[in-house]
């Protein structure tokens, strides 16, 4: 017989499989498959990183980040400013990036309150303490943060649990 938890577990899994399905309506905006969305996103909270800094949030090999950043910059979303050196080009998002961008987000939120609408006011409360524990749990580093945040609206988490894990690193950029 198997316990609660494998159930708990279980139901976990099913609903993370129609967030997921949700959330590609969220893409629309970009009309790009992919990491694209979260190129944007993570563009527009660390503006003048370069190609090499993106790559690893997005679980992208060095190639794939070259070919993504541009298809992005060919769509007029973002543009490559000042050499860096032998680090690359800063990358910074368009006035039209900037656009889609707030789409995309403002997609996501939407998407995301639909799958709470079935919760009342105090049960959303409590939903929102055991996400923060289980995203706290899953961080380790600055890299666990960038990953799970690579489409987060930061604007509205004025509390991230996945920053407040951990002390930023004096020669990281703040999160927020």
């Amino acid at each position: 017989m198997y316990s609660g938890d494998a159930r708990t577990a279980n139901l976990l899994g099913a609903l993370a499989l129609e967030a997921t399905r949700v959330m590609e309506s969220v893409r629309e905006p970009v009309g790009q498959a992919g990491a694209a969305a979260s190129a944007l996103v993570t563009i527009g909270a660390y503006p003048g990183r370069t190609i090499e800094q993106l790559r690893a949030p997005l679980g992208l090999s060095q190639p794939g980040a070259v070919r993504l950043v541009e298809r992005l910059a060919s769509g007029g979303w973002v543009e490559r400013a000042g050499s860096r050196g032998r680090r690359g080009f800063e990358l910074r998002l368009t006035e039209a990036g900037e656009a889609v961008v707030d789409e995309l987000l403002s997609r996501r939120r939407a998407a995301l309150a639909e799958l709470m609408d079935p919760l009342s006011g105090a049960e959303r409360r409590q939903l929102e303490t055991l996400l923060e524990k289980l995203l706290a749990a899953r961080t380790n580093d600055r890299a666990d943060l960038e990953r799970l945040c690579r489409l987060c609206e930061r604007r509205v988490c004025v509390r991230c649990p996945v920053a407040g894990r951990r002390p930023p690193l004096a020669a990281e950029s703040s999160y927020q």
